[in-house]
């Protein structure tokens, strides 16, 4: 099971009925597995019907590729507001999806050593 914490302020950001959506965009053309990771808040009943559940909470879902590579991972899901939007941000390193097209650990010596 995953290990995703929400912290306080992205609870609170967080509206009725809503969740957090880790989706996966795909940015290569050669293979499907080629992408990057974003993350928002959707309601719970626009959520993709592949979506798959993340961390123990029910509040944290994932789109099917992006949850293969997050599965096993510690993530921590901070909101930061900027005006009136809200903007959900991981503690992923920014070339995440890269590094799991690679077949290279997302978290390694270079970004703050192994978690």
């Amino acid at each position: 099971m995953s290990r995703v914490t929400l912290t306080p302020a992205a609870r609170q950001a967080l509206r009725a009925g809503e969740v957090v959506f880790f989706d996966w965009h795909v940015t290569g053309l050669c293979c499907a597995d080629a992408g990057e990771f974003s993350v928002r808040a959707l309601r719970r009943s626009r959520l993709p019907r592949r979506a798959r559940t993340l961390g123990p909470t029910g509040l944290v879902y994932a789109h099917p590729t992006a949850w293969l590579h997050l599965a096993e991972l510690p993530v921590t899901i901070d909101c930061r507001p900027l005006w009136r939007w809200r903007r959900f941000v991981s503690d992923l390193p920014p070339d995440a999806g890269l590094r799991c097209c690679l077949g290279r650990p997302i978290y390694g010596p270079s970004h703050g050593g192994e978690r």
